[in-house]
């Protein structure tokens, strides 16, 4: 039987990585290298020097190891309940001309202006961000890449939190158990 006050006592809030690559710049290379990479097999080779696909593919396999190297999963955490209640709180929706709840923010019941950016700072645990920091991630980042943050945070406190499942481990481990 499952003992509560042992599980209650290990209890820890979920967590969950999101991966930023900080050199988005480098997309547009590896876009044009892909082009490059397509015009090549779509070419007949006419020479023993080949179609120059396989020099292609390495600039490819090194531009996105250096796009790996520039990318940093972010760990975000939970809030408790009461904090999560409170830190709403602090952001209430905005008012429209009539006293009204203005249309942005409807439908979260928050002020979508200053809620988004403060939850994914208050969420992330890793790294450790001073404002200066902060500030300078934030000309960093794209929407999309924002948005993964803050995503992955509005999903670690409201969303279920479930047990994950894994198919590959699964067959592998099912595998290993039958030899």
């Amino acid at each position: 039987m499952i003992d509560f006050k042992t599980l209650l006592a290990g209890a820890k809030l979920p967590e969950r990585t999101v991966p930023i690559c900080l050199r988005g710049d480098l997309t547009a290379e590896f876009e044009a290298l892909e082009e490059q990479l397509e015009e090549a097999l779509r070419v007949p080779a006419s020479s023993l020097e080949g179609d120059g696909s396989a020099g292609i593919a390495e600039q490819i396999e090194a531009l996105r190891e250096q796009m790996q190297a520039h990318t940093y999963r972010f760990r975000l955490r939970a809030m408790p309940h009461h904090v999560w209640m409170a830190f709403c709180a602090d952001h209430p929706p905005r008012k429209d001309d009539d006293g009204g709840v203005d249309e942005r923010d409807k439908l979260l019941g928050v002020n979508a202006e200053t809620f988004w950016p403060a939850l994914v700072r208050r969420s992330v645990v890793d790294p450790t961000l001073d404002d200066g920091e902060w500030a300078t991630l934030g000309e960093a980042l794209t929407d999309r890449q924002f948005n993964a943050l803050a995503d992955a945070a509005w999903a670690l406190n409201r969303r279920e939190i479930d047990v994950p499942f894994s198919p590959a481990a699964s067959r592998m481990t099912r595998g290993s158990a039958t030899e």
